[in-house]
């Protein structure tokens, strides 16, 4: 069976592959094998493997993208993605007084902290839009130019645009391109979050328009967690730096990235077992699959619920649905997390989201998941939204 290709806990229904995705026994095998290597003999390995390991780790991130191995810079996660982005554009472009970072309200929450920060640090402001559950995409897009020229209207200066490719919390598939070119026309650089993009949508940074896209493995395409790339368009790659390295200043983009210190970088070294075990699974059609399953999935949740009138995304991912939950259940983020808790003390994982005011379930769908999972949710999910009332 697939599932057992996992070391997931039977007794738990893991509806949630989205936020940490899980790792197959046969990669995490993999990874413990490099790291037997490395506690073999840790000074040949640090310092005459992991300098070839990392440049391979690359060239298979960067097939995967349809980019070259020297357009993708290895980091540990989207947050440090972003991070390093907003530090870059700040030191090299000096923000200030009256420039402006655009973000929404699906923006994932520790990129919307990082953004405060940045702002706190340098004087620069930030605007969020509002961007509702079930919202069109001519919608979002004239939400996004709207607030652009009303900046520009005012004398400000729009510097960079921040999306997502899939929204995390709500799971809506963005129209990038079209708002990578509305950044673009403001004189804005844009950053794209694509998390949940590898593997579950087609994920090709440079046809985005985007000057900075990154995107992670450990989702949907099974690699261990800390399985990121940060890629930038040709222009503006002499601006990032990474936030901490031991080459010398003016060392070209991306070698700066492979010199960041000591760590334990044996996801990155599994890349390729990873790759290998979700095209011999099924690659891209893995993502087809989950759909199918997630709509009955989906159909079978709704039916255990008197659901409200609360908007779901015009367009999902194809790997998570939104399903509204009635009334004001978990309406709250703290409602929310308490109804997380009680589900998960009955061994159901699934991501409880508040939105917009509404509460919502964010069910996902992945290799080891079936029916039977779904239909065990639908009839556990009443009980405890009475419990939590």
């Amino acid at each position: 069976m697939t599932r057992d290709a996992f070391a997931l806990d039977p007794a738990v229904v893991h509806l949630n592959h989205g936020s940490f995705g899980a790792v197959p026994r046969a990669v995490t095998q993999a990874q413990a094998r490099v790291r037997a290597r490395a506690e073999a003999n840790p000074m040949r390995f640090h310092r005459v493997e992991v300098p070839r390991l990392k440049s391979a780790a690359r060239e298979v991130a960067a097939e995967f993208l349809g980019v070259a191995a020297d357009d993708v810079a290895l980091v540990r996660n989207v947050t440090q993605a972003a991070a390093t982005v907003l530090t870059s554009v700040a030191s090299h472009d000096g923000l200030t007084a009256g420039d402006v970072i655009v973000l929404t309200d699906q923006t994932y929450g520790s990129v919307h902290q990082l953004v405060r920060r940045t702002c706190e640090r340098t004087s620069a402001s930030y605007e969020i839009i509002d961007c509702p559950v079930g919202a069109a995409d001519d919608t979002v897009v004239s939400a996004y130019r709207a607030t652009l020229d009303r900046l520009r209207a005012d004398g400000l200066r729009p510097r960079l645009v921040m999306l997502d490719e899939v929204a995390s919390p709500t799971a809506a598939v963005m129209p990038v391109r079209r708002i990578c070119a509305a950044a673009r026309e403001a004189g804005a650089y844009s950053f794209v979050d694509g998390a949940h993009a590898p593997g579950q949508v087609p994920a090709r940074p440079a046809d985005t328009g985007a000057d900075f896209w990154t995107g992670t493995w450990h989702k949907w395409v099974f690699a261990p967690r800390g399985t990121t790339v940060l890629w930038a368009a040709p222009g503006v790659r002499s601006r990032l730096a990474p936030l901490a390295s031991g080459m010398p200043p003016g060392t070209e983009y991306p070698v700066p990235f492979d010199y960041t210190g000591t760590d334990d970088y044996t996801g990155w070294f599994v890349l390729a077992a990873a790759v290998e075990f979700w095209n011999d699974h099924g690659g891209p059609d893995i993502a087809a699959r989950c759909s199918d399953l997630l709509d009955k999935g989906e159909a079978v949740v709704r039916a255990g619920l008197a659901t409200s009138d609360a908007p779901v995304p015009a367009v999902s991912a194809p790997c998570m649905r939104l399903v509204p939950l009635p009334g004001a259940a978990a309406a709250t983020p703290f409602a929310a997390n308490a109804l997380y808790e009680r589900l998960s003390a009955r061994g159901y994982e699934a991501q409880i989201v508040s939105h917009g005011g509404h509460g919502f379930v964010r069910l996902s769908a992945s290799l080891y998941n079936e029916p039977a999972d779904y239909e065990r949710f639908a009839q556990i999910l009443p009980e405890a939204l009475v419990l939590n009332a």
